[in-house]
């Protein structure tokens, strides 16, 4: 059995192949989705370079966006993807799409936590419930239930309206509105969300990548917006540990949080995330039951639950 797996966000889209009892992944590509006008011309593009005696015969895509009877657009592309028509087009025997949250938190039944940094230890060890959130071009949640069964609950946690807590916060959302934004959790932080608050703070529009560079270098305007970013991000880990009591451990990982790794060990940064992480003093005793860990350092953790979720399947 030959299976293409697909992790499709709202920039990138990476795709792969790999063989049935296998965790290697192969024939590895990355595509800048701004090049195409639909994922079937990328996902073509990438099947006819493949050697005829490679080509699957099942599909496992994981997708930034809600998949509901087998469908999707995609929350921040103008995409729309199908289980039946990929199907066709392709002849594939069998074809899975999930949310990719749904297959980030998958992924960690390969690897535990070889691939993870410890930002805080818990008083309270488990196997499960695990929390995963992750900040990117959106921003991502979910909740692993279960291994065996595999049992994940997809959220869309990042579009829950964002609560200001302060004159400051109330002032954001009341400029997101003027630019027609959606006043969610994912405006606040993502990779977008980086670019609004160093407008909102200093009035120039510069992309997140810029801001990211400029913190690195020692820019206080920058540096604010990073800060902030810590903060907001700690508070909506404490929100998603309240929702899901994960006493398996809080995963940190998406693109934006590997642009800020080295942050999440800067002082000044560490402490405005736990900030925001003990805001509610009344729940610091639960909270502190919970480790927090950064999942950054497999290059590919949403192919590779993929690849988990193909292994669970009956193809």
């Amino acid at each position: 059995m030959t299976v293409v797996l697909g992790d499709i966000g709202g920039t990138n889209t990476r795709l792969c192949i790999s063989k049935a009892g296998s965790k290697r992944l192969l024939n590895l590509r990355v595509f800048k989705n701004r090049n195409y006008e639909s994922f079937y011309q990328l996902l073509d593009e990438y099947l006819v370079t493949l050697p005829k005696e490679l080509f699957p015969e099942f599909g496992v895509f994981a997708v930034a966006g809600p998949v509901l009877e087998g469908k999707v657009r995609l929350t921040n592309l103008n995409w729309n993807i199908s289980c039946g028509y990929l199907k066709r087009r392709f002849k594939l025997k069998k074809v899975v799409l999930v949310n990719d949250l749904f297959a980030l938190a998958a992924s960690i039944v390969f690897t535990g936590k070889r691939y993870c940094d410890s930002v805080k230890s818990g008083k309270k060890k488990k196997r499960l419930p695990k929390a995963f959130i992750a900040p990117g071009t959106g921003l991502g949640e979910s909740i692993l239930v279960s291994t065996n069964p595999l049992t994940i609950l997809p959220t869309e946690g990042g579009h829950i309206f964002f609560a200001p807590l302060s004159k400051e916060e109330f002032e954001y959302l009341e400029f997101l509105k003027t630019k027609g934004e959606e006043l969610s959790w994912e405006k606040a932080i993502s990779g977008p969300a980086i670019s609004f608050w160093y407008e909102f703070f200093w009035g120039q529009v510069i992309p997140p990548e810029k801001v990211t560079e400029l913190a690195k270098n020692g820019d206080e305007k920058a540096l604010r917006v990073i800060k902030k970013f810590f903060e907001l991000l700690g508070k909506k880990a404490s929100q998603l540990a309240f929702v899901s009591l994960p006493f398996g451990g809080i995963y940190i990982a998406g693109g934006v949080s590997q642009a800020l790794k080295d942050f999440f060990f800067d002082p000044s940064c560490k402490k405005e995330f736990f900030r925001g992480y003990f805001l509610n003093e009344k729940m610091r005793h639960l909270l502190e039951n919970f480790e927090i860990n950064l999942y950054l350092n497999h290059p590919h953790p949403v192919l590779l639950g993929a690849l988990v979720i193909a292994h669970s399947q009956k193809f």
